[in-house]
């Protein structure tokens, strides 16, 4: 499941997409938004065609570098509030240590290469007024 979408992440479908029975390891990375001064919510613009090719193309090397079983990646676009969730990653493996390293790569790599931008959306500056 490799997926940019605009509505709320169904973090137990992205879990469920990687469930195997020779996994004994899923790991889960959910990424936030977290609440900073003046910052009420994310903003997402994401190049979709190149984002899903570059996280396609993640997954694969991920399984030949980790050796993971299964890997799901969902990122969200457009306005996210503080306490939504903007991305999710889960990595199933034979064993926790790969399933922990590859998510964790994976994340990274996203944050590297990925085409998706964000920018903070703070409160409605007030106009000066006039006395």
């Amino acid at each position: 499941m490799i997926e940019i979408q605009r509505n709320r992440i169904d973090v137990e479908a992205v879990v469920d997409s990687v469930r195997r029975n020779d996994a004994g390891a899923i790991v889960v990375f959910l990424g936030t938004v977290r609440a900073d001064p003046d910052v009420r919510a994310l903003d997402y613009e994401v190049y979709k065609p190149m984002a899903v090719r570059t996280l396609t193309e993640l997954g694969e090397r991920a399984r030949e570098k980790f050796g993971i079983l299964e890997l799901s990646i969902v990122h969200r676009a457009g306005r996210v509030p503080v306490g939504g969730d903007s991305v999710v990653i889960a990595c199933a493996a034979a064993h926790r240590s790969e399933a922990f390293a590859a998510c964790s790569w994976v994340m990274d790599e996203v944050k590297r290469i990925v085409p998706i931008w964000k920018t903070e959306a703070g409160p409605a500056k007030r106009r000066a007024r006039r006395p």
